[in-house]
């Protein structure tokens, strides 16, 4: 059976800062103290996936830019500092096949073709475990499509029938910024049951 790649249109995704749709929420995010300080802690409603990212950060949600599969039920969040510096998720919910540490790098080739056709270059992920879930993890590749210069480094994670697309979207001028809250939101994952 074939698997349809879940790749959210990059060139889209920047529409979760900026489109008319979107909405800057704060209720659903809670401040804790860590010990470097301050963080949020992402947690959408419909989501498992939480992770804290920093304070300065501004937590928006969005109508999803999924190009193919189940786009009637898909999701999209993004925090960041601007329009083009996000760290973007994206569910992905009831996907035809359970995506499992076993069956993974069987069907690694085909997320792979999906991002390759996203990105419009040739992309190869390593099969990775993240928070104790089966993910494939891509190096940061260029985005096509933006007006501005960007990179993104995507992860997809997968949790039960659903498929996250974690995306640490970054401009030049803050690439250090988001790469760190990038690595602070992989080092933090973790799954709760979604809230509603």
């Amino acid at each position: 059976m074939a698997i349809t790649g879940g790749l959210c249109a990059l060139v889209a995704l920047t529409a979760c800062g900026s489109s008319s749709r979107s909405s800057t929420i704060h209720a659903l995010t809670t401040s804790r103290s860590t010990g470097a300080g301050h963080s949020r802690v992402f947690s959408v409603p419909g989501m498992a996936l939480h992770f804290n990212y920093p304070p300065a950060f501004s937590l928006r949600l969005a109508q999803s830019h999924r190009l193919a599969g189940n786009t009637t039920q898909a999701s999209e969040a993004a925090v960041g500092i601007g329009r083009y510096d996000l760290l973007i998720v994206s569910r992905f919910p009831h996907r035809p096949i359970r995506v499992t540490v076993a069956n993974l790098a069987r069907l690694r080739p085909q997320f792979d073709a999906a991002i390759t056709e996203a990105l419009g270059h040739r992309v190869r992920s390593q099969v990775v475990t993240l928070a104790g879930l089966p993910a494939l993890s891509y190096p940061p590749a260029p985005v096509s499509g933006l007006p501005v210069k960007a990179s993104s480094r995507i992860i997809n994670v997968f949790v039960g029938d659903d498929q996250y697309e974690l995306n640490c979207q970054y401009t030049p001028a803050h690439a250090a910024t988001i790469g760190a809250a990038c690595d602070e939101m992989l080092v933090t994952l973790r799954v709760k049951e979604p809230t509603r």
